[in-house]
């Protein structure tokens, strides 16, 4: 393959990532079901179905791409994103967003692992196996630039649209695309190694993967040690929105706009720099490999999310402890996943990766699916307390890491 069709297609594994990332409705989503008459618990327990349906549906999606291409899966994704945005629009009660919540998830289960994978196949399949952390950050570094041009452009979008729920509509657009994009791919992409479906060989492989995952201590250590920091992580960054509402209450950026859109604004312009910074941490994150051991690292940053959580609960009416406190967890946690990829892609069978990574997937859906609930109510309860009990937490992981070798 020539050097001009090789960028061509790590460009598009770039775009790919951009595209998808183009949720307009993101730095907004928790406040549109504030709005909408729900409170913390009910935005938890919708949290946790997406979550369980993520669960339900990761290892079978797995092995849907690995036995029947990765780029059918794909298309099908898109398919289940975009019914969800429309049902999200139509929203209005607990039991809409609840079915809108189980198709974004069935869209969320069949893409996580799959492209991922896609990208491991390219590399294995041109011999330049030594740049998989190189390449799988750059491509997630795109996917982190898309969603900080989505902070910047929702600002505007929410500003000038009537409701915030027109976002999830605009977001229509950029998924469309991408399902175009993925149409483009090469056929050898795809990988279909079975040319019909049956219920038997669905089965069959789908316990195959479940006892490859478990079976090989490498890999069972890969996927939990990357499941439980994305499930911490996740359970609590969207949390940020209810935190800005209260600690910007006062503050004013633009005298000419309302409290409310100064508040839309300030989490629009913060969500975006976090994203920018996440961007440029992902991109360089295999250059951490020539200062530090990536085993020790990926174990310490339990220890400092840890600490610094705990200190954003102390300082949570402190604007800038907030700002500063979450861009640092967005920066360790892209840092930290392409080194995991890098990790589970090289402990595990190329015929099983796609499988393997939904393992994975589905390993953090249950954790966020078992958290997001509790946090919920300790939010109701208060912000301060569940950032504190989920830094102890951490600390916790850490010390019990601790006894565990590091291979």
């Amino acid at each position: 393959m020539n050097e001009q069709a090789h960028k061509k297609q790590i460009l598009k594994f770039e775009l790919y990532g951009l595209l998808k990332n183009l949720r307009f409705f993101e730095p907004y989503m928790i406040i549109y079901f504030l709005l909408s008459g729900l409170n913390l618990f009910h935005i938890g327990l919708l949290f946790s179905v997406r979550e369980i349906i993520i669960y339900i549906f990761e290892i079978p999606s797995g092995v849907i791409a690995d036995r029947y291409g990765k780029k059918t899966e794909l298309v099908i994704c898109f398919l289940f994103y975009i019914s969800s945005f429309v049902i999200f629009f139509i929203g209005g009660s607990f039991l809409i967003f609840a079915l809108a919540m189980v198709l974004f998830a069935l869209g969320e289960a069949f893409r996580s692992g799959t492209h991922k994978s896609m990208i491991m196949s390219y590399i294995d399949h041109h011999k330049i196996t030594d740049s998989k952390t190189k390449i799988y950050g750059l491509t997630r570094s795109w996917s982190l630039i898309g969603s900080m041009i989505a902070s910047l452009t929702s600002i505007l979008l929410v500003l000038w649209l009537p409701q915030i729920k027109y976002l999830f509509l605009v977001a229509i657009i950029p998924y469309m695309l991408d399902l175009l994009l993925i149409l483009s791919y090469p056929d050898y992409l795809n990988e279909r190694k079975d040319t019909e479906f049956t219920i038997k060989s669905f089965i069959k492989y789908n316990i195959e993967s479940i006892k490859y995952a478990f079976a090989k201590s490498k890999v069972r250590g890969a996927i939990f040690n990357s499941a439980s920091f994305q499930a911490a992580f996740k359970s609590i960054k969207d949390y940020i929105q209810p935190v800005l509402l209260t600690v910007t209450v006062s503050f004013v950026l633009f005298s000419s706009l309302s409290l409310d859109d100064n508040t839309k604004v300030y989490i629009g312009l913060i969500y975006a720099f976090m994203y920018l910074i996440s961007s440029f941490a992902s991109k360089n994150a295999y250059r951490y490999k020539k200062w530090f051991n990536p085993l020790s690292l990926i174990r310490y940053m339990w220890l400092l999310s840890g600490i610094a959580i705990i200190i954003l609960s102390i300082f949570i009416d402190n604007i800038y402890v907030v700002f500063g406190i979450f861009t640092l967890l967005y920066i360790m946690m892209n840092t930290r996943r392409p080194m995991m990829v890098e990790r589970i892609g090289n402990v595990t069978h190329k015929d099983m990766r796609a499988s393997v990574l939904s393992v994975e997937s589905q390993m953090t859906s249950l954790l966020i699916a078992i958290l997001a609930p509790l946090i919920g109510l300790l939010a109701e309860y208060s912000m301060s307390v569940m950032f504190f009990v989920f830094g102890s937490l951490m600390i916790v992981i850490f010390a019990f890491s601790l006894l565990i070798p590091k291979d």
